[in-house]
């Protein structure tokens, strides 16, 4: 697959800055420079994931070299955003350091603002915002389920199965997904705004984060990682889109997808904590520092993504 973008010197030393936070928020040439970046990555990885039928347009593992050499650049400038010094010392430490970080990622001034104040195409938004990850993220459960065995496999084996819908097809999650979204979609051009601008650079370098953990096998443990902070801290973000939902009248079969995740994504998030994380952090100090890594990488990306889409949200206002 050809990529999109010419990836020079110029834009990854652009894209990836020594000092992010020296970078001005606004003004600036990081953030369409990222943009391009990060929608290469993205279609390379979703290329991946492609129906059986376009199997002569699914790329092979590292024959790009310059999407190679972008994912090396960023994946170590990811690396290096992260504190070393938050990383639990021991196995023993995790779960509890874990629940913490869990719960200090769950937003919740942007999910009372969701719940309370956010208009329909505010809600609108940030719901097709999340669509590069809702639309896979039963592929990247079935690429977490590659190698593992025994109860890790049963658990993440039954959270795929309740993306299924428990064999449902009017009931997996994918289905339910794209339902809510057509009509999410209706209601941003009701207030003439085009979902195609709903993008930017943080929407795709949240997508390809777990993309690029799901695809490459030797980023396994940081995938783990990443799913099992998704999984555990998305439920209080699910409830604030059923009651602003809720409150805006929203269509109940509309509601449904977010309604299922509530409870769903709790009972998943308490599993794979106890069944999946623990036991692989376990293992040795090496897996415990990748996982963590995930872990922690995930909460920055996430956190990015979020503060800008709720800067899209309020801008419709």
């Amino acid at each position: 697959m050809a990529t999109t973008t010419v990836i020079t010197d110029e834009n990854l030393a652009t894209a990836f800055p020594a000092d992010l936070a020296a970078v001005p928020a606004e003004g600036n040439a990081l953030e369409a420079v990222r943009q391009d970046l990060f929608r290469t990555l993205h279609a390379h990885y979703a290329a991946y994931l492609s129906a059986p039928e376009d199997f002569t347009q699914i790329p092979r593992l590292n024959t790009d070299p310059a999407i190679a050499r972008l994912e090396q650049t960023w994946l170590g400038w990811e690396d290096a955003q992260v504190d070393l010094d938050r990383l639990p010392r021991t196995a023993e430490e995790f779960p509890d350091w874990f629940r913490a970080l869990s719960a200090n990622h769950v937003q919740p001034e942007f999910c009372r603002y969701l719940a309370e104040d956010a208009t329909i195409a505010e809600l609108a938004l940030f719901f097709l915002a999340e669509e590069l990850v809702d639309s896979r993220f039963d592929d990247l459960v079935a690429l977490a389920q590659l190698g593992s065995s025994g109860a890790m496999k049963l658990v993440i084996g039954e959270n795929y199965w309740d993306e299924m819908g428990q064999g449902s097809l009017d009931r997996m999650h994918t289905v339910l997904f794209e339902h809510s979204a057509r009509y999410m979609r209706e209601r941003l051009a009701e207030h003439g705004y085009d979902a195609d601008e709903v993008i930017c650079a943080e929407i795709f370098e949240n997508a390809s984060l777990t993309l690029m953990y799901g695809i490459h096998r030797h980023l396994i443990p940081r995938s783990v990682g990443a799913l099992g902070l998704m999984e555990h801290s998305a439920p209080p973000r699910f409830t604030a889109m059923v009651a602003g939902c809720t409150r805006l009248g929203v269509p109940e079969d509309v509601i449904t997808y977010q309604r299922i995740h509530v409870h769903v994504d709790e009972d998943h998030g308490a599993e794979w904590l106890d069944n999946v994380l623990t036991p692989l952090v376990e293992t040795s100090p090496a897996l415990l520092r990748e996982i963590c890594l995930g872990i922690l990488t995930r909460e920055r990306v996430a956190n990015a993504y979020y503060q800008r889409v709720w800067q899209q949200m309020k801008a419709l206002r």
